[in-house]
């Protein structure tokens, strides 16, 4: 057999490669380039074809292949305009003689261009991340407002946590907020342009719960994704995990929890290397964990690594008094959510909810107020507007509350930005409103 018989044998199928193909002879004259040679070189195939493979390819290490008869590979070399990669292998006949040599090699600058791309994608994603959270902030703030001393103080031992890099534990009955509070304080953290990643540890079922925590392997399980997957600890690394419904976790998951918290390494499901993360617990529970572990269905030791700073928020019925202020931001957070405007509240609205019980909490008030706006059609909630058995509470034995009016509670929210932010850029921003406006309202209301 010859070269050329090699070549009209393999040449159809040689074309359809993605990488380029040189043949050359025991001379290194070119006898055959695929198209991919072409595109990697951007040499015609013709300006190839006949010549001396070292007048086109300076750097070549097809001649000494030649030369000493054995194989190159995974040999750089630069093609024209590319980096390529060559595996290069002598070409012999059947009484092993030398006919020459062929060059199969790959763009590494296509590699290379790939590698910048899906650098680039990671980072648009981390920073859709960044503003998904700082999004969610600007809703969260519905949450944390409010003039009752317990709201105040929970604020206060928030911003203090912030500064650290110890683990919290959330605890308040469904629809409090613990998610935004949890927000709240990664927003206020060295770990703000980090990623925040939340996890309702109730919401997925137990068999797949520590693979979507902690990852999996390829072929850890019927159905494993080939590659294996990131679990939420890796997603979250650098960043802030906020576990909610800490309580559902299995026995098996809270001991993989407490290590990742000890040595601050995990290993993915099916796997065997430890891989280290850099990652932030909040916990949060509806339920008392400390009861818990007295009951045996909770690790102490894990409770007491989650339990460093503990912050409990009071359900809506203990802290009536932030309901008109709740009333106030919600209708402004729906006139954008829905496109209506309500401009007047009835007093026997905020009378009716002061004596409902809200059992669901602000997440309840939410959703009542949002009914109401939709069922609304004249810009002025009143009883008519809001469902029936919040309209049919009685008012009696709401508790006597001054309410304040629009004015009053501005005010008392400028003064509150104005507290908690740094500088009046970020008080502007907290409060929705342009700078200019809020000095001009703070001059009004003779805000130093």
């Amino acid at each position: 057999m010859n070269v050329k018989n090699f070549i009209d044998e393999g040449g159809a199928i040689m074309n359809l490669f993605h990488e380029g193909v040189v043949i050359v002879d025991q001379r290194g004259t070119v006898l055959y380039v695929n198209e991919a040679c072409s595109r990697i070189t951007g040499i015609p195939k013709q300006e190839l074809i006949g010549q001396y493979v070292k007048d086109v390819v300076s750097d070549t290490n097809i001649l000494k292949v030649l030369q000493s008869g054995y194989p190159a590979l995974d040999i750089p070399a630069r093609a024209g305009d590319s980096v390529v990669i060559s595996n290069i292998v002598p070409i012999y006949d059947e009484t092993q003689q030398l006919l020459g040599a062929v060059s199969i090699f790959r763009d590494l600058t296509e590699i290379l261009r790939l590698n910048h791309r899906l650098s680039e994608a990671e980072n648009t994603i981390k920073d859709l991340q960044q503003k998904l959270s700082l999004a969610d902030l600007a809703d969260g703030n519905d949450m944390l407002i409010g003039n009752s001393p317990a709201m105040k103080k929970i604020v206060e031992i928030s911003l203090k946590a912030a500064r650290v890099d110890s683990t919290i534990m959330i605890e308040g009955e469904s629809g409090t907020g613990k998610e935004m509070l949890a927000r709240f304080i990664h927003n206020h953290s060295e770990r703000a342009k980090q990623p925040f990643v939340a996890v309702n540890c109730a919401s997925i079922p137990e068999t797949l719960l520590e693979s979507e925590l902690f990852g999996y392997e390829e072929g850890a399980f019927s159905g494993a994704r080939r590659g294996g997957k990131q679990g939420m600890f890796e997603l979250a690394d650098g960043g802030t995990l906020f576990l909610d419904e800490l309580e559902d976790l299995t026995p098996s998951v809270q001991a993989k929890l407490l290590r990742v918290l000890q040595f601050k390494e995990l290993i993915r499901v099916g796997g065997t290397k430890t891989k280290k993360v850099d990652v932030r617990i909040i916990g949060a529970s509806n339920q008392s964990l400390e009861k818990l572990v007295k009951e045996k269905k909770f690790r102490e030791d894990l409770y007491y690594r989650l339990n460093v700073v503990r912050v409990e928020i009071p359900a809506l019925r203990e802290r009536k008094e932030d309901i008109p202020l709740f009333v106030h931001h919600i209708l402004k957070k729906m006139r954008h959510k829905l496109n209506k405007t309500v401009k007047k509240v009835h007093p026997d609205v905020i009378r009716h909810l002061l004596a409902y019980p809200f059992p669901g909490n602000v997440r309840e008030l939410e959703n009542i107020l949002e009914l109401a706006i939709i069922m609304d059609d004249n810009q002025v909630l009143d009883l008519a507007d809001l469902p029936e058995h919040i309209a049919s509470a009685s008012s009696d034995s709401s508790p006597t509350i001054q309410l304040p009016t629009l004015r009053e509670m501005e005010m008392s929210l400028i003064k509150e930005a104005v507290s908690k932010c740094k500088n009046k850029a970020e008080a502007a921003q907290m409060l929705g409103i342009s700078r200019a406006t809020l000095y001009r309202k703070m001059e009004a209301y003779g805000i130093s």
